[in-house]
């Protein structure tokens, strides 16, 4: 069995899309292909093992199973455990505090010509970092919030679905994958 750790966007953000965890976590027990589901707070963090499916083929079975049972699309993103280590092992700006980090993860590769866009784009006082299969993003200030660039940016540009997450949070999935 092999570890994952899936990334759902835009649930329970003021709101809409509610999904309770505890009630996420036995749900996705009752897709065959995964076993020793596991959440981490209400954002839509999922770790689990599963064995044989590609990444993309475990976040179509997650998706399909929420739009079955809550009557809405969740966009779904699923990383094998090596996959999201590369990705925090990659980081650029590994020395910077890490309330300011966050890296924005894409959902399908963006073309060469939306990627030189976002490239160029001028987030100051704000720095990004792009990287195969995400952003990673270094904020002046602990706020994202007042990001000049964020996950609605790094879409626009690319033209593609993506889902962000702080770097504590990304820290403690890899963690909780580690420990499945």
């Amino acid at each position: 069995m092999k570890k994952y750790i899936a990334i759902l966007k835009g649930i329970n953000v003021g709101g809409h899309k509610k999904i309770l965890m505890a009630e996420l976590r036995d749900l996705l027990t009752k897709i065959e292909e995964i076993d020793k589901v596991k959440t981490y707070i209400q954002s839509g963090n999922i770790i689990f093992s599963a064995s044989g499916d590609s990444e993309a083929k475990l976040a179509q079975l997650i998706q399909k199973k929420i739009l079955d049972h809550y009557g809405f699309e969740v966009s779904t993103l699923v990383l094998s455990e090596e996959n999201f280590a590369a990705i925090i092992k990659n980081n650029p700006y590994a020395e910077v505090d890490i309330k300011r980090l966050h890296c924005c993860f894409f959902k399908t590769e963006p073309i060469l010509e939306n990627r030189q866009k976002l490239e160029t784009f001028d987030a100051s006082p704000d720095v990004f970092m792009t990287a195969e299969d995400c952003v990673y993003i270094c904020c002046a200030t602990e706020r994202y919030s007042k990001s000049n660039i964020n996950n609605s940016v790094v879409e626009k540009l690319l033209k593609i679905n993506c889902t962000t997450r702080n770097w504590k949070t990304c820290n403690k999935l890899l963690e909780m994958a580690a420990s499945l």
